[in-house]
């Protein structure tokens, strides 16, 4: 008898979902913990993963297709078959297989930590430091072949390499997509500035020395100085949704972590009104979850500020793109050492971070941008007051 696959309601604000691709075709067999197919909401691509073995019986919603919470998307129907010709299927998720195939390899060498045997991201890294090779006939079967003009017309001596051409995953394919509307469809306006690092760093360095502290680092400091300026200054903290003006009480700042994954950017709620050792705790639980592949819709909702720190790449600017249903997010460049001239026209060397705020020019203009951007600097050249235990 088949059973119904839902779509399911993957956040508390979750209503319906963009149902962006099927990774098993019907009448295909897939065991517990297979991902089935892959929704998109508002921010993050999530695969939906099977609840038990069987087999693809039916497919109602397509591709692209959007539905609500609760909506039947397909069937499935239970089998204890094995796979064709009583092959044995091994179970890994899509990330894996696709970073087995890139890396050469072969999925049967390696050990699943997952349920049930399967193997996870984690696990190919493994393997791929005692460098498993793949066989040249899977090698084969597996690589894309380049395009090239010789391969084209068979008489070229001087081949042009055309690329090689293959489709992004699904959350690769959902943040270039998202980012792309954005850039197109919301009015941003940047503003930037140079701080004087210098206070921070020693205060930074002064307060991990003691060994009862919690390590902090400039991440830290950035996530509480945003929150501190949006509790300062509550019209920036507001969002354009469908032309309404969304204004939030909480003073939650977005922070975006790159992964083995992708992009991901999740909020760090009451950033604002918490201690520094309290921003320190939630943010590292938040990259954490990140980079585990454990973040909800939930956990990237809301907000009206993202952070994207760069600072480790030596950049002296980065000029972000707003977050997809935010107003703001803020750029962070490298340290960099500087002459300037002091009171008297004497160089100085000097240790400045450069910061970039892009804006929707719905919610600020450049009076009220300006504003909140020197307000996140005064507690950035100021951070004895981002230890107050009260703030």
């Amino acid at each position: 008898m088949p059973h119904p696959l839902l779509m399911p309601k993957l956040g508390l604000t979750m209503t319906e979902g963009l149902l962006s691709e099927w990774l098993v075709t019907i009448g295909a067999q897939f065991k517990m913990g297979d991902t089935l197919f892959v929704v998109e909401t508002d921010k993050v691509a999530t695969e939906v993963e099977a609840q038990a073995d069987g087999v693809l019986a039916d497919i109602v919603v397509g591709p692209g297709q959007t539905v609500p919470v609760g909506a039947v998307v397909g069937s499935w129907t239970e089998s204890a078959q094995e796979g064709p010709s009583g092959a044995i299927r091994i179970l890994a998720t899509p990330l894996a297989r696709r970073m087995a195939a890139h890396q050469g390899i072969v999925l049967e060498s390696v050990d699943g930590s997952g349920p049930g045997g399967r193997i996870k991201a984690a696990d190919v890294e493994e393997a791929a430091k005692q460098h498993v090779p793949m066989s040249h006939s899977e090698a084969t079967a597996t690589a894309p072949e380049p395009v090239t003009a010789a391969s084209q017309s068979g008489a070229m001596s001087d081949t042009v390499d055309l690329g090689m051409r293959s489709k992004p995953d699904s959350i690769h394919a959902t943040m270039a997509r998202r980012l792309t509307e954005v850039k197109q469809t919301v009015p941003h306006f940047y503003m930037s500035i140079d701080v004087q690092a210098a206070p921070l760093l020693a205060l930074r360095a002064q307060r991990n020395q003691l060994t009862s502290a919690t390590h902090l680092t400039l991440t830290h400091f950035l996530v509480a100085a945003v929150g501190r300026a949006l509790r300062d200054t509550p019209r920036a903290n507001r969002v354009w949704d469908h032309g309404d003006v969304v204004t939030y009480d909480s003073t939650d700042v977005g922070l975006a972590v790159n992964t083995e994954r992708g992009l991901f950017v999740p909020v760090v709620r009451g950033a604002g009104n918490a201690s520094l050792d309290e921003v320190s705790r939630r943010t590292a639980n938040k990259v954490m979850d990140a980079r585990d592949g454990k973040l909800s819709p939930d956990d990237s909702a809301g907000g009206a500020i993202s952070i994207s720190n760069a600072g480790m790449y030596k950049v002296k600017y980065l000029t972000p793109i707003i977050n997809p249903g935010q107003a703001m997010i803020l750029g962070v460049g490298s340290i960099n050492q500087i002459f300037r001239p002091d009171d008297q026209g004497r160089p100085v060397l000097c240790q400045e971070m450069g910061l970039v705020l892009a804006a929707d020019h719905r919610i600020l203009d450049g009076v009220s941008g300006l504003h909140f951007l020197n307000c996140v600097v005064g507690y950035l050249e100021q951070p004895l007051k981002l230890l107050d235990g009260n703030p």
